[in-house]
């Protein structure tokens, strides 16, 4: 049972593994399309001048400026989230407590060779918007950390997963809890 109980935390980290490509690559997207969507809307909103008493340059300074100054910090910080994710998902497998059986390690590789195979589908995905001349592309160009990621997906979850998976295999029950305890 204890083999059983180990492969599905596996599989969970495997899938978290995956889920975390999948969203890099959505919320890039996203910061691109905000990040534009800021840089248009500010100025125009910035130069309303007065209406009535009220000065809306100064009023939208105080909400869409401070909005825009946290969209331009967003490629940075989706970067560094992205980062932290896959540290704390290979912190969790590695802190798995039940062990997995060796049976598991060909099915185990299996599973990292599709892995590595939807990090090439992506990454050519995101390869083709990212070599493109339009407004889009410009600004994964400015997202430098995630666009890393996503570009060498294979690589870094051959990395990640082969790493974890030596990790996992190698242990013997017995120093699961340290100093034979």
């Amino acid at each position: 049972m204890n083999g059983k109980k180990g492969f599905s935390g596996i599989l969970l980290f495997l899938m978290v593994v995956f889920i975390l490509m999948i969203l890099a690559f959505m919320i890039s997207m996203a910061v691109g399309i905000i990040d534009f969507t800021s840089d248009e809307i500010t100025p125009i909103m910035e130069g309303l001048g007065m209406v009535g008493d009220v000065n809306m340059s100064q009023a939208s300074q105080y909400s869409v400026g401070v909005v825009d100054s946290f969209v331009q910090a967003l490629p940075w910080l989706t970067g560094l989230l992205f980062v932290m994710a896959l540290v704390f998902s290979v912190i969790f497998a590695v802190s798995i407590s039940a062990e997995a059986s060796p049976v598991f390690i060909g099915v185990y590789l299996a599973f990292i060779i599709l892995l590595i195979f939807g990090g090439v589908v992506l990454s050519n995905m995101y390869q083709d918007i990212y070599t493109g001349d339009d407004e889009i592309a410009t600004r994964l160009h400015e997202q430098t950390i995630t666009s890393f990621m996503i570009l060498h997906a294979p690589w870094v979850i051959a990395i990640i997963t082969l790493l974890t998976g030596i990790y996992l295999f190698t242990r013997s029950p017995t120093v699961i809890g340290g100093y034979g305890i």
